[in-house]
């Protein structure tokens, strides 16, 4: 039996071959491509992470100085508010003298 000119061993054989370089070309195209492609990607990733990592020991450090400046700004509110009072208080008695 014939097919297009071809006996089905010969239809059989060019299936194979045509499966065989098509399966080579597929795996050179995953080792030229895909897999650098994957490691550049898993590099990225790792540098990504890291500098997330860095960020947020960035933040909390900000943060941490963030609350220091505000405890001495109450503080140094609170002495202003004090000499303030004192200021009143040594304005009012030198009228009544």
């Amino acid at each position: 039996m014939k097919v297009l000119g071809l006996t089905i061993e010969d239809i059989a054989s060019l299936l194979g071959v045509v499966g065989g370089v098509s399966s080579v070309i597929f795996y050179l195209f995953r080792v030229i491509i895909v897999k650098p492609m994957r490691d550049e990607q898993h590099n990225l990733s790792n540098a990504l992470n890291a500098l997330t990592h860095e960020f947020h020991a960035m933040r909390e450090s900000e943060d941490r100085e963030h609350r220091n400046i505000d405890a001495k700004l109450h503080e140094h509110d609170i002495k202003i508010a004090r000499h303030d009072e004192e200021l009143k208080t040594l304005f009012r008695g030198e009228r009544r003298e």
